[in-house]
């Protein structure tokens, strides 16, 4: 008894618990948690619901058959025409939906390409043709060849294994009256015998009915490839055609001549790359509506098609479509911070605005940033509650854009996996530049405290006193025209013209004793090179004159304290 009564106890705790879950689930509001699946309930779509209520109302005036819902990945397509078949108020739109999103996307780069493609086809088709005939149930499509499994209750086995009982018993009495006499014995009078006799040919009638009934029926879905009379041999037609879909095309007309689908809705086949499957679809959309069924019905099937905006080149998708609705993608690398950090702090997540605006450049999904969110939300519960969020959230990203290489990394392989491990090297050589640097910055000091000569001026007389050394006789220089003596020259708008040379000179005119100066003016033959070669053989003018501007500037002093700030960046370094 007490047994009996704890498990009753038992039993209403846990119904209780049941109810109590329930209940808080349906109070949870702020739950971190996205689903990635397409939603019913997409917002900021009533010009798309304007524009595809348009097409379907106009099908048939318009003649709009194949409908494109075009946008990139993650753009909502999928959301918007779940949205539009949920509140759409025209009864007469019976919507069946086709999604190949479990098929594996193939590429082929090698010399099968083309038997690849083809039976890449084969399988599409095979998928479209099974999930139109699994969509409805055997009993709506009574005569089509494909048939699935049933699940035969208890009471439908019950009831069957009745009839044919009571069928089996009346066709018996019928053909043997005495025996069913001596099984039951019991002499029957004639008017109870008349009675059974009447319900046995009443039940054998009806189950011959019922007999020929199904047997018509399955006879109509055997196809009969080869009959040989002498051999007594029938073989039934497993083979398909090239074409699945054309094999089994009145199968497909069948489907909709005798169920109310008129608008059917395919995603995900712009995956395969395979634009062949769209000119099937097309022709057998053409052949429906072509069908004598359609015509009396006015029934007018449209196909809708969510695809990529580049599954078509140049012009080919205006010359197979009807109607192109452009989807604009909800989500973009220039808006996915916002929508981040939207939802990091309504979960009081602390992530800097810098990292969301270098993640945000990667993430251009909606889904894949909800999945972000969801992971990151498991990961941060799961691990210490001091772990720093910014990192968390960094390799969640990584996670979610490079998850092969992410499983790599507990295995101690992958690309970031060597990148990390190779961090010793990279600090080498990071630390080998800035010894690079300070070892210049030190012999541009050494330079600089080497110097004798401390003035320009007194540089420029020096490189001067070679000229007049050379020049035989010379009274003064002459530059565009005009004499200048020797102290004038040394000005920062003459001297450049001896860098350029593009300098003169005037000179004495020697007879016996006596000297004696004539106006005669001669070009400068000596080169400015030259003269530097022999003034310093190691620098040239320029390099001595930035010397002595960088002495008088204290340089010397700067770069002292550059190559301290390099010294503490080497410091650094090594604990990046």
């Amino acid at each position: 008894m007490k047994a009996q009564i704890l498990s009753i106890l038992i039993g209403w705790t846990k119904f209780l618990e049941k109810i109590l879950s329930n209940q808080v689930i349906e109070k949870e509001e702020d739950s971190p948690y996205h689903s990635l699946s397409p939603t019913s309930e997409a917002k900021d779509v009533d010009n798309y619901f304007h524009a595809l209520d348009w097409a379907l109302k106009n099908r048939g005036k318009e003649n709009i058959k194949n409908i494109a819902f075009t946008g990139p990945f993650g753009s909502g397509k999928s959301s918007i025409l779940n949205t539009f078949q949920r509140n759409t108020i025209n009864d007469k739109l019976h919507f069946l939906n086709i999604s190949l999103a479990t098929f594996k996307e193939e590429n082929s780069d090698n010399d099968n390409e083309k038997t690849k493609g083809e039976d890449l086809i084969r399988l599409i088709e095979l998928s479209i043709l099974q999930q139109i005939f699994y969509h409805e149930e055997d009993h709506k499509i009574p005569d089509s060849r494909f048939k699935r499994i049933k699940n035969n209750t208890r009471s439908d086995l019950t009831f069957k294994a009745s009839g044919l009982f009571f069928l089996i018993t009346s066709v018996l009495y019928l053909s043997i009256p005495d025996l069913f006499v001596r099984i039951i014995k019991v002499e029957l009078n004639s008017t109870i015998e008349i009675i059974f006799r009447f319900m046995a040919f009443l039940i054998s009638a009806i189950g011959l009915f019922i007999i020929l009934w199904k047997s018509i029926r399955l006879l109509n879905g055997i196809s009969i490839s080869k009959l040989n009379i002498n051999n007594a041999e029938i073989n039934i037609s497993e083979g398909i055609n090239k074409s699945i879909l054309n094999h089994h095309l009145d199968e497909i007309l069948y489907f909709f001549e005798v169920t109310q689908y008129n608008v059917v809705i395919i995603e995900d086949l712009d995956r395969f790359k395979q634009t062949e499957i769209f000119t099937k679809l097309r022709e057998i959309n053409l052949l429906i509506n072509n069908s004598n069924n359609s015509k009396k019905t006015n029934k007018d099937v449209v196909f809708i098609y969510a695809v990529r905006d580049d599954m078509f080149t140049d012009k080919e998708r205006t010359k197979f479509f009807d109607f192109i609705i452009p989807v604009i993608p909800i989500i973009n690398s220039s808006n996915s911070s916002e929508i981040l950090s939207r939802e990091l702090k309504i979960n009081k997540y602390n992530i800097s605005n810098d990292l969301l605006d270098d993640i945000s450049l990667f993430i251009d999904d909606l889904r894949l940033l909800y999945n972000i969110i969801n992971e990151f939300h498991i990961y941060s519960q799961r691990f210490n509650k001091n772990l720093i969020q910014n990192n968390l959230l960094s390799i969640i990203v990584y996670k979610n854009i490079y998850p092969n290489d992410f499983v790599k990394l507990s295995d101690f392989e992958g690309v970031l996996y060597k990148t990390i491990a190779k961090k010793y090297s990279y600090v080498i050589d990071e630390i080998a530049k800035i010894d690079t640097k300070i070892i210049l910055n030190k012999n541009e000091i050494k330079k600089i405290e080497s110097i004798k000569i401390t003035e320009v001026e007194e540089l420029r007389s020096l490189y001067i006193l070679k000229y007049i050394e050379r020049l035989n006789s010379i009274k003064e220089f002459v530059i565009n025209g005009i004499p200048y003596s020797f102290q004038v020259v040394l000005s920062d708008e003459l001297f450049p013209y001896f860098i350029n040379n593009k300098i003169q000179y005037n000179y004495f005119n020697q007879q016996s004793y006596n000297s004696y100066y004539y106006p005669n003016t001669m070009n400068v033959s000596i080169n400015f090179v030259d003269i530097e070669k022999t003034v310093d053989p190691n620098f040239t003018y320029t390099e001595r004159e930035n010397l002595i501007n960088d002495w008088q500037n204290k340089k010397a002093e700067e770069l002292k304290s550059k190559i301290e700030e390099l010294e503490s960046e080497k410091t650094k370094t090594k604990s990046y």
